[in-house]
């Protein structure tokens, strides 16, 4: 990587020095007790060169992100344990939580890392982690109060174990992957969010786009929200190949996410080329995303709206992540300071 390495700064007014300046993100040791638990983390804060700590919203939500994962880590459920329980048997938001006689709010909250389960909901969905089967007991129970036309969505979704337990591994292998990588700048000093990530792709690939745009636009997005608010969006790390920079085993990635039902996949051959069309099966569910994360796809996909495979990739080729990065590393959010999007 040429050059010097960027520090992250950001403008914030101080009380101390009673003026805007430009503070510096810095790294610390601290120690948090939360509902009982003492956790101690490397958290980034906001300081001013006179000592003083900046109040930074972006940085708080890390924060407390972090806190929450090393809590649910503790008690043997993660976040992404969480959202992944219910993807793992397709049921929409509304069925899974009359399944299990719960509110739609309550799964958002928990799916959203908003709140953390209480124990009663902690045991129900741990159970269901270990023992995906179990789903039919909660069922029995609450067949009644579904209408022929759910019970038979329900009895499809449910009815193939063993697609799922493929479906499971490849969820899982994928996250073993991107593990490695999570909380350093080369995943944006994110988790890997992988149901973030499946409906940024659904966003982009409602109407139909081309797989080399589409890694672009991904690109694009995660670090312009970095850019923005010192944090990717999905978490993932991105390499730099011939043709752009895509994301890190992008092949693995749509694989899976084909294989689970969520996008369709087309090869149209011209001449020697062959070229891949990707489709979204799925609705884009946008209440995983905040108001600015939301403006970003939008501003990302308004941007790029008549450029082609060939017109995004030579635009790429013009960032500094891409020009000063080696073949196949991956490519430093530290260059997301120099990112030709504002």
């Amino acid at each position: 990587m040429e050059g010097t390495n960027m520090a992250s700064t950001k403008n914030k007014y101080c009380d101390g020095c009673q003026k805007d300046v430009e503070a510096k993100v810095v790294e610390r040791r601290s120690n948090y007790t939360i509902k009982g638990e003492n956790i101690e983390i490397d958290e980034r804060v906001l300081m001013c060169a006179c000592g003083q700590e900046l109040y930074d919203e972006n940085l708080d939500s890390e924060t407390m992100k972090t806190l929450t994962k090393m809590y649910e880590d503790r008690i043997g459920l993660s976040l992404e344990d969480i959202k992944s329980i219910r993807a793992q048997f397709g049921l929409s938001m509304d069925l899974f939580s009359r399944i299990l006689g719960w509110s739609k709010a309550t799964i958002a909250r928990y799916e959203t890392g908003k709140y953390i389960p209480d124990s009663s909901h902690m045991s129900v969905l741990k159970r269901l982690k270990e023992h995906p089967e179990a789903i039919d007991e909660y069922y029995k129970l609450t067949k009644h109060k579904f209408n022929e036309k759910e019970q038979q969505k329900i009895n499809e979704k449910l009815s193939n174990t063993d697609q799922q337990s493929v479906e499971k591994g490849l969820v899982e292998a994928l996250h073993i992957n991107y593990k490695l990588h999570e909380k350093t700048i080369e995943s944006g000093y994110s988790s890997f969010y992988l149901n973030k990530l499946i409906n940024m792709i659904l966003f982009f690939a409602s109407k139909g786009v081309q797989k080399t745009k589409l890694m672009k636009l991904l690109f694009y997005t995660d670090f312009l929200n970095y850019k923005r608010n010192l944090l990717s969006m999905s978490g993932m790390p991105y390499v730099r190949l011939p043709y752009g920079p895509v994301p890190k085993d992008h092949d693995l990635l749509i694989s899976t996410i084909d294989k689970n039902d969520m996008i369709d996949i087309e090869y149209e051959f011209v001449n020697d080329y062959t070229i891949i069309n990707i489709k979204a099966l799925k609705e884009f569910d946008d209440t995983l995303f905040s108001e600015e994360e939301l403006e970003i796809l939008r501003q990302v996909n308004e941007y790029f709206n008549n450029f082609g495979s060939v017109a995004i990739s030579n635009f790429s080729h013009e960032e500094d992540g891409w020009k000063y990065t080696d073949d196949r590393d991956i490519i430093s959010y530290d260059y997301a300071d120099s990112l030709k999007l504002d």
